[in-house]
């Protein structure tokens, strides 16, 4: 078969792991994790810690002084604290190879009933947020060959169970997360030939904090949905995760990839 080079160089290149060898290490690469203090965050950076990434966590939790902890503060509607951040990762650590757009936020009301304020919060940390954050790396994620991955939400293409028992549709949380997705495509097709791969994770119902504020018949609605009708574990989302950053998914890219348990095929 002929070999069709790639355009320029500069394009993402192939996995070099040699065949029977199974890993999916990342060793020494400098990943940035944002909202990396709970929930889908924490074990996303807990998995690529186990793989051998260097994880720096970010979250707006934490206290200002990062103190070489690998915690920084960060406020993702904030541009200067994301320059700071990026400032402290590349004196600490070096320039980063892998960026998780974690960090989000919902406001639990429906259309009509949704604030300005909540509104305009709520697009700022889940969509002004994850672009900021791929401006900020970009020209470090280019020097390593680098991955982004997005989070996204299965409700960023689908709309919650409405009706007795459920919730208000969170209508704010759902077009940001439409936001990042049409994000992911739009990266993965301009930063391509700076060798950068860009993919997002579209999350179900998992078993989170979250869920402890969701009435039963909210949750029963919501798991249901799902043919495997359970909600999942952070770490299955994490181990979704570990692939998209990984050199096996190397031919991956512009990819909006659902860990919900079937809900959408079933929607």
């Amino acid at each position: 078969m002929t070999d069709v080079a790639a355009r320029d160089q500069t394009y993402c290149p192939p996995s070099t792991t040699p065949k029977g060898v199974k890993s999916m290490g990342l060793d020494g690469k400098i990943a940035v994790v944002t909202g990396a203090a709970g929930g889908i965050g924490a074990a996303a950076a807990d998995r690529l810690a186990d793989l051998g990434a260097v994880v720096v966590r970010a979250d707006v939790q934490y206290a200002d002084d990062a103190g070489g902890t690998g915690r920084v503060r960060l406020d993702v509607t904030d541009p200067a604290s994301w320059d700071r951040l990026r400032d402290i990762v590349r004196q600490e650590f070096g320039p980063v190879g892998l960026l998780v757009n974690n960090a989000g936020v919902s406001a639990r009301a429906d259309l009509l009933d949704t604030s300005d304020e909540d509104f305009t919060r709520v697009l700022a940390v889940n969509a002004f947020g994850p672009w900021r954050g791929i401006k900020t790396f970009a020209d470090d994620l280019a020097r390593t060959r680098g991955v982004i991955v997005n989070i996204g939400s299965i409700y960023g293409v689908t709309t919650p169970p409405t009706g007795d028992g459920t919730v208000p549709s969170s209508v704010a949380y759902q077009m940001s997360k439409a936001a990042v997705h049409q994000l992911t495509k739009v990266a993965a097709v301009e930063l391509a030939p700076r060798g950068i791969r860009v993919n997002a994770l579209l999350p179900g119902v998992f078993r989170t904090a979250l869920l402890d504020h969701l009435p039963p018949e909210a949750l029963r609605a919501r798991v249901n949905g799902a043919p495997l009708a359970r909600p999942g574990e952070t770490d299955e989302l994490a181990h979704a995760l570990a692939f998209l950053a990984g050199p096996e998914s190397s031919f991956v890219t512009g990819v909006l990839l659902p860990v919900d348990g079937g809900y959408l095929a079933a929607a």
